[in-house]
């Protein structure tokens, strides 16, 4: 028996669909996010944490909540047939409900973006439009909807916009220019797509499932993407931060991202070599806790 079976209601459906990953998920990103950009911008004095690092964080879970209930709305044929325990497909939440719990999330959200700044309410409002417009085109052109490549790059902008919605108000972007700035937002997308390439790939790939990698490349080539992708976001994350110019004494920490990079030579590895159906979905989410972690701890020892 679920959650939402013992209880019901949007309360319930926000567990089973959001905990535990997503709060988790999104507080590393922003505060990764934060960090990074005190390294690129070569901001002065140590970095920390503040006040307006947690109304981020709220207010990107309330975004997050939104999304969400968003995605589980256009996916819906789609789960019927690959999903099919979902709360949405099963009738324990009516698309009347999650619609109506959608205006609270957004205006929650946008509240708390505007108590940062100006353009975090702004970049708050741009991540809950695009949303929304995905899903039109997703209904409207059938190439977005049927095709995973392009359905996948077109999500991206959504990735750029949440980075974006991090970088802003307190620690800002200190001196970093906006080519920097475009590499930061490269190395978050790269993560994600890290993760949700490897979700998708698989040599057993159903002829009639439109939403896998697999399908439409091969799993050799999403294999991989994997790989490259997740290799990509440590290698650019480690020229922006340019930890040999200031590790000092604290080089273990300054490094770390480069030891986050073994996790996906280990998913692409074991994807290779032992050749399971699926590539192992844990390794690379714990890919991106690590890499996550790993620039959080330079940001913190950056001096």
């Amino acid at each position: 028996m679920t959650v939402l079976r013992r209880t019901g209601g949007i309360g319930a459906f926000l567990i089973e669909r959001c905990l535990p990953v997503y709060p988790v998920y999104l507080a590393l990103w922003v505060i990764a996010v934060e960090g990074m950009v005190v390294m690129v911008g070569q901001s002065p004095g140590p970095w920390r944490p503040s006040w307006d690092t947690a109304l981020k964080i709220v207010a990107l879970n309330a975004a997050g909540a939104f999304l969400r209930m968003v995605d589980d709305q256009k996916d819906l044929d789609y789960d019927r047939v690959y999903n099919p325990d979902r709360p949405l497909v099963q009738g324990r939440i009516s698309t009347r409900e999650l619609r109506i719990a959608m205006i609270p999330a957004a205006v929650l959200a946008l509240l708390l973006g505007a108590t940062v700044s100006f353009w975090t309410s702004v970049l708050v409002a741009l991540v809950l439009g695009y949303s929304l417009v995905l899903w039109w085109l997703e209904s409207r052109v059938p190439v977005v909807r049927d095709n995973p490549l392009v359905n996948l790059a077109a999500a991206c902008p959504a990735q750029f916009l949440a980075t974006g919605f991090a970088m802003t108000g307190l620690p800002g972007v200190g001196d970093a220019s906006w080519v920097q700035l475009a590499a930061v937002l490269l190395v978050f997308t790269s993560a994600f797509l890290h993760v949700e390439l490897a979700r998708k790939t698989t040599r057993a790939a159903a002829a009639d499932d439109l939403r896998s990698y697999s399908r439409v490349i091969g799993s050799t080539a999403s294999g991989l993407a994997v790989l490259v992708l997740g290799l990509s976001a440590v290698l650019v994350e480690v020229l922006l931060t340019s930890p040999w110019s200031w590790a000092g004494h604290w080089w273990p920490i300054a490094w770390s991202p480069v030891a986050a990079g073994v996790l996906p030579c280990i998913s692409a590895w074991i994807f290779f070599v032992r050749r399971p159906d699926s590539h192992p979905g844990g390794l690379p989410t714990a890919f991106v806790i690590v890499f996550y972690l790993a620039i959080i701890g330079q940001g913190l020892v950056y001096h």
